[in-house]
């Protein structure tokens, strides 16, 4: 029954970027095929990073504790999206990046659009690896948790990968179409999506082991 949180965590995390898809369909921003694998890339390296430095930590400690401990990194890590869907559009998390790169990926986390540095409508490789960037800050965590669950790395880290390519490409589909008929209200309505799938995972592994 692995696949099980398998399944539920890649989905989970792929669902950001469902919601990006969504919101550059709205906006008539294209991502290309060379874009979309790049993201994918992205978000799956940095699952596979996450894991294994997972695996390291969960070797030092008892295995009860580690599913539990894994567990409730998913609870706080859905806990901490559901927040972040439903704050103010307003605020901000107030932090002053010195690398450049880190306070792009930052930005483009907070504010998504932004990606399209160079308003072409278009997300170029360059742009996708920074958007990707932004998508891996959850996606490292849910590494993190999911290796200390015993989850399988390379089925987890493929899973993601093509997760994230699936629910990109269908994303910018939906947005198209929701942009088309004024139906913006369904991304909204969908936003809560993430944070419980996430919390689900983590409450099935802290229940059942």
């Amino acid at each position: 029954m692995i696949w099980i949180p398998v399944i539920l965590l890649a989905v989970a995390v792929s669902l950001d970027s469902l919601t990006i898809g969504v919101t550059y369909g709205m906006n008539f921003i294209a991502i290309p095929l060379v874009s979309k694998v790049v993201l994918s890339i992205v978000s799956g390296s940095s699952v596979l990073i996450s894991m294994v430095l997972g695996w390291i930590f969960e070797q030092r400690i008892s295995s009860g504790l580690a599913t539990v401990l894994g567990g409730l990194i998913f609870v706080l890590l859905g806990l901490y999206q559901l927040w972040r869907s439903y704050r103010p559009s307003g605020s901000r998390i107030l932090v002053n990046w010195r690398i450049p790169v880190l306070g792009l990926i930052i930005e483009v986390w907070q504010e998504p659009l932004r990606a399209d540095s160079d308003q072409s409508q278009t997300i170029s490789g360059e742009e996708a690896f920074i958007l990707g960037g932004a998508l891996a800050l959850d996606a490292a965590a849910a590494g993190f948790g999911a290796a200390m669950l015993g989850l399988p790395i390379w089925s987890t880290t493929i899973a993601v990968m093509i997760g994230s390519y699936f629910f990109i490409a269908l994303g910018l589909k939906a947005g198209v179409v929701l942009a088309l008929t004024s139906l913006p209200r369904f991304k909204r309505d969908l936003r809560w999506l993430p944070g419980a799938l996430v919390i689900a995972v983590g409450l099935l592994k802290i229940i059942f082991g």
